[in-house]
């Protein structure tokens, strides 16, 4: 029954891989999951193939050098990061193990090598299976790492992450952990381990299948990468410079070029060119624009879009709110949609209304993005801070650094 079970999952693996393999030049990221998928499939009939056929040995078991390589660099295309030439370097581990089967190959049958390999006083199988499923641990550890980096640099651009966070991948790589992690006992005991492993992996590719095949890259261009042309802007009876991007650089982000690695803070805005009278001017715009224009209330607001709105380039409006005022894009957007929530709040023409519909007129679209945001502003849950505050003045004059300024009396 278990070679059957693990039979039928590689023939489905095979199903799902060979079209996204097909599609690898249009969608490069498609491809790397389809060799990854195509992977976990040779891995899955190897055992059922070589139970049948012991001189195909060897042919199936190229995917134990490169599976680990094959999710991260498909991590690394749905990032922004790209898979360039200076990326080959992953697959050396594959070359050598390919060199070394073709060669025994060509020396000895596959039943000679099956026989070498698993007999013997050393278990050169076991130690050449534990060394690769390390190397594939670590890959799956270096994609949770990149993923962590692209949220971060996700907060910096956009207001709204939860459609672009790939939080699913996160999720999948952990699943991918604990396939390699169930791999040792299901090799050295083989039973309820094995069958562990099979179900593993039709998780996985299930799970692969359901998410994997709708996702699309959400490249993350390097904020200011676009060269700043430099305008006049006067305000009042001064004219103050103030960089502004390029029109080339409002970009939608799935038209935005593959990102190189995120730079440090100190490489991020060098040549920004961001002076005393800069910072100041854009701080007196953002204001205005929160107060006035309220462009937060759009729910998918992004860095580009306030910077073209304020008259500066995506670059120096994200120094200033990071450098001045503490705060990512995203935690400064959201920052603004809760004043206005507890604006809403505390008229009581509101009072019949939930707290969603508030938080959704407000620009939030995901109730756990308003709670969060909402209790780590105020440090209290919406709910508790209505009950106390609803219907009462809010302090004159009051700003809540948002550039909102709360006036309404119930």
């Amino acid at each position: 029954m278990l070679v059957g079970i693990e039979f039928a999952t590689g023939l489905l693996g095979l199903f799902l891989a060979f079209p996204l393999l097909a599609m690898m030049r249009s969608r490069p990221a498609n491809g790397w999951l389809g060799l990854f998928i195509l992977s976990i499939s040779l891995l899955s009939l190897a055992f059922a193939v070589y139970r049948r056929m012991p001189q195909l040995f060897g042919l199936f078991d190229w995917p134990l050098a490169a599976v680990g390589a094959f999710f991260y660099c498909y991590v690394r295309s749905l990032a922004g990061l790209g898979n360039s030439r200076r990326q080959l370097w992953h697959f050396l581990p594959l070359g050598l193990f390919v060199a070394a089967l073709a060669y025994g190959r060509c020396r000895l049958s596959g039943v000679a090598i099956l026989e070498l390999l698993l007999g013997g006083a050393t278990p050169l199988f076991g130690m050449l299976l534990l060394g690769f499923q390390l190397l594939a641990g670590c890959y799956a550890v270096a994609a949770l790492w990149r993923l962590g980096q692209y949220r971060r640099r996700l907060r910096d651009r956009y207001s709204s992450v939860e459609r672009r966070d790939l939080q699913w991948l996160s999720w999948l790589s952990m699943s991918f952990i604990a396939l390699l992690l169930l791999w040792i006992p299901a090799n050295l005991f083989g039973g309820i381990w094995a069958l562990l492993l099979i179900l593993g992996r039709l998780l996985v590719l299930y799970f692969v299948g359901w998410f994997g095949l709708r996702q699309t890259a959400v490249f993350l261009a390097p904020i200011g990468q676009a060269k700043p042309v430099l305008t006049e802007q006067a305000i009042g009876s001064d004219a103050t410079t103030l960089a502004s991007a390029e029109t080339s650089a409002i970009l939608a982000a799935d038209d935005i070029m593959p990102s190189a690695l995120e730079p440090s803070p100190d490489q991020k805005y060098a040549r920004s060119g961001m002076t005393a009278a800069a910072s100041q001017l854009i701080g007196e715009r953002l204001a205005r624009w929160g107060s006035h224009e309220r462009g937060f209330l759009d729910a998918d607001i992004r860095l580009v879009d306030v910077s073209k709105s304020i008259g500066t380039s995506p670059q120096l409006l994200s120094q200033y709110l990071n450098d001045i005022l503490g705060s990512s894009f995203f935690d400064y957007i959201n920052g603004l949609r809760v004043a206005h929530v507890q604006q809403l709040m505390r008229d009581r023409a509101n009072d019949g209304r939930t707290l969603l519909e508030l938080a959704f007129e407000s620009g939030f679209n995901s109730k756990s993005t308003f709670n969060t945001s909402f209790k780590k502003i105020n440090g209290l849950a919406p709910s508790s801070w209505r009950r106390q505050y609803a219907g009462r003045c809010a302090p004159i004059g009051q700003d809540v650094a948002t550039g909102v300024s709360e006036q309404t009396c119930g």
